[in-house]
């Protein structure tokens, strides 16, 4: 007679008869062990974190078009965009596919790390028509990221603009070598403009990272505007707007 044993570990049925017993053991305990890993789910919890952020942004920016989503995905530095499909959010969707470097590591008993390690975790968000959702962890596909251009960055600059202005004469041609011998990213669109004594400077890295100055005989002010103020259809980041009564103002 052929003696069968079944066991709960976990809730999962364990069947054990002659050498059926060892297989059946080890796929369970590799369930267990993969549904048990507290690096792989703390890399998960630190990577939906960063995801957390991007449709954040998603939302601050009032992002529409698949490729803005793309984009504006692709400038967080631990984010790739593996995937994007469809158009608008409104018409089609949008999916997109991201990997994400996500920080995992476990304690031990007395509180140490005995583990870490980075790991790639990739989720689907689903934007749009009707609502919005998002899966983690999943699959990660195969294939090379979507290339993103990252944009460029005014980090840094201010002082170092405010320095140069203070040290050139206060004309047009003075300012724009000044502003030359910065040796900006050339990716940052620079304006320069002269009007009635004073000259204008826009600085843009991107559709939010904007900084004007504003040069007379007597200053030199800088000025950054909100992000409220730069969104779509309202200011330009241009020189132009040194010489009007909304240089150094932030709506309230």
């Amino acid at each position: 007679m052929t003696l069968v044993v079944v066991v709960l570990v976990g809730g999962v049925a364990l069947l054990g008869v002659g050498a059926a017993n060892g297989q059946l053991r080890a796929m369970i305990g590799g369930a267990l062990g993969h549904r048990e890993n507290p690096v792989h789910d703390s890399a998960v919890a630190d990577a939906a974190e960063k995801v957390d952020a991007v449709s954040a942004r998603f939302d601050f920016e009032h992002l529409h078009q698949a490729d803005k989503y793309a984009h504006s995905a692709g400038q967080h530095p631990d984010v790739s965009v593996l995937e994007v499909t469809g158009k608008t959010h409104w018409q089609t969707g949008v999916t997109l596919v991201l990997q994400v470097t996500g920080h995992g590591f476990e304690i031990g008993a007395d509180g140490s790390v005995i583990k870490e390690r980075d790991e790639q975790v990739c989720f689907r968000l689903q934007l749009g028509p009707e609502k919005d959702s998002r899966d983690d962890d999943i699959a990660c596909p195969k294939g090379a990221p979507v290339p993103v251009t990252k944009d460029p960055s005014l980090a840094g600059v201010d002082d170092r603009l405010r320095s140069a202005l203070r040290s050139a004469a206060r004309d047009e041609a003075a300012v724009r070598a000044a502003v030359a011998g910065l040796r900006l990213d050339p990716a940052i669109r620079q304006d320069v403009a002269a009007r009635e004594g004073t000259v204008g400077v826009a600085l843009r890295a991107s559709q939010y990272d904007c900084l004007i100055a504003r040069v007379t005989a007597k200053a030199v002010k800088l000025w950054r505007p909100s992000r409220t103020q730069l969104a779509p259809g309202e200011l330009s980041c241009s020189a132009a707007l040194a010489f009007g009564s909304i240089f150094g103002t932030n709506p309230h």
